[in-house]
């Protein structure tokens, strides 16, 4: 079996009569039982890091057979240490299973490497905190792998949507245990299993369950009475050429704290349609519009269901036609938008239209047009320059598009918008 190396440095004892402080055991909650596991999105984890400041106090070392203080513990490495392995995979994996929830991932294929493919909801856990009293009752014979003692962490969960390709939460849980009978290797049993307990917590959230929970957003509601009716001139292009540059025209870069997406002009000129998950918690954003002039935005609605979000401009730029019928299969569109970074704003993909579809109540448009991030939010156009779709998530593996791309159809934007279409 593969032995954890833990980044933990020994701080010599420079002073006699110092005592350990007793690792705190927390409380371990009783995790959510699932019967049913169709009714939850796959799960994988992907990674498992140390976040603690090099040199952190996080424990003392003790020696002997009376488990004499011999030092402090200290966290060695600085940043993020991947303490991801086998092991705490295999952990993770174990505590879904065993309580119903729906995991995938395996460790088995050693060629292809730990593969997600399958799953729905990325988990990833980062260790904020350690306190650990190790005792190697005969380290004095030279026996530095028996150990026993007790552990004690803090998990930071940060909850990702593939889909949306964004972290849709972060969630905190604790995790302890004690080694009470000296074992080999008894350290990566206080990490494994304090770990394991955190797990158990986090099964026991009732948000966590949540967000994995598959939704039948054909349940939700729409008031129509509230949804504002916006115009929808059409417009006739020249060409193919002619409606590019017009849409790039009415197509936006929307930048908020440290992060970027696209959006684009609707109704009066005064609408901008965009993604939810690119607003953010934001009441304003900056809007940048392609000839580089920028303004501020204010965000008017918001639906994180349906990844949708409307902002008011108030500075009237030059609409996009919404053309709210299907398209056919193999239909020619495009993707415009900024992809990566704002520098390359106005940045036109095109492909075609694969089919429609529905996951967990949802109606979506998939398309082959290659879109990154940045392209969240940008409009999706047909040859005639007519608004079809919003660009959303881009499908991916081993780091590279697959052809799988896909937008939320135009007349869902506008529903979970609370808009609709004049037709005076």
């Amino acid at each position: 079996m593969k032995r954890f190396f833990l980044p933990f440095l020994v701080t010599p004892l420079l002073l006699a009569g110092c005592n350990s402080v007793p690792v705190k055991q927390v409380a371990q909650n009783e995790p959510i039982q699932i019967n049913n596991p169709s009714e939850l999105k796959p799960i994988a984890i992907t990674k498992v890091v140390g976040k603690m400041k090099r040199g952190a106090d996080i424990g003392d070392v003790q020696g002997g057979l009376l488990c004499v203080f011999l030092g402090n513990l200290n966290w060695k490495s600085g940043g993020k240490v991947n303490l991801s392995s086998e092991e705490l995979v295999d952990v993770f994996r174990d505590e879904l299973e065993t309580n119903g929830w729906p995991v995938v991932g395996s460790t088995d294929n050693l060629f292809e490497g730990y593969d997600v493919s399958g799953a729905e909801i990325l988990v990833a856990a980062k260790v904020k905190e350690i306190h650990a009293n190790i005792c190697y009752p005969y380290s004095g014979l030279g026996d530095i792998s028996s150990s026993k003692g007790a552990m004690r962490l803090a998990a930071e969960w940060q909850i990702y949507s593939p889909a949306t390709k964004s972290i849709i939460a972060t969630i905190e849980t604790e995790g302890s245990t004690e080694v009470k009978d000296v074992q080999n290797g008894g350290q990566d049993s206080l990490l494994t299993n304090a770990f394991a307990i955190a797990v158990n917590n986090l099964l026991a959230d009732e948000e966590f369950l949540s967000l994995v929970k598959r939704k039948d957003a054909s349940a939700y509601v729409i008031d129509e009475g509230k949804r504002v009716a916006i115009p929808n001139k059409y417009v006739a292009y020249k060409s193919t050429q002619d409606v590019i540059n017009k849409v790039k025209d009415s197509t936006v870069t929307i930048r908020v704290a440290g992060a970027h997406g696209s959006g684009f002009v609707i109704g009066d000129g005064t609408k901008i349609l965009t993604n939810a998950h690119v607003v953010g918690q934001a009441k304003n954003v900056t809007v940048i519009t392609e000839a580089g002039d920028s303004f501020q935005a204010e965000v008017v609605s918001v639906s994180k269901l349906r990844d949708v979000a409307v902002l008011k401009s108030p500075k009237k730029m030059k609409p996009l036609y919404i053309y709210s019928n299907k398209l056919a299969a193999g239909s020619e569109v495009y993707a415009i938008g900024s992809p990566l970074k704002e520098e390359l704003s106005g940045t036109v993909t095109k492909g075609i239209i694969s089919g429609y579809r529905e996951i967990d109540g949802l109606k979506w448009i998939q398309s082959d047009v290659p879109i990154s991030p940045g392209n969240s939010g940008g409009p999706l156009v047909d040859s005639k320059g007519r608004i079809v779709g919003i660009s959303t998530a881009g499908y991916q593996y081993g780091g590279s598009q697959v052809g799988i791309n896909l937008f939320i159809p135009i007349e869902e934007a506008l529903k979970y918008g609370y808009l609709k279409l004049s037709h005076r």
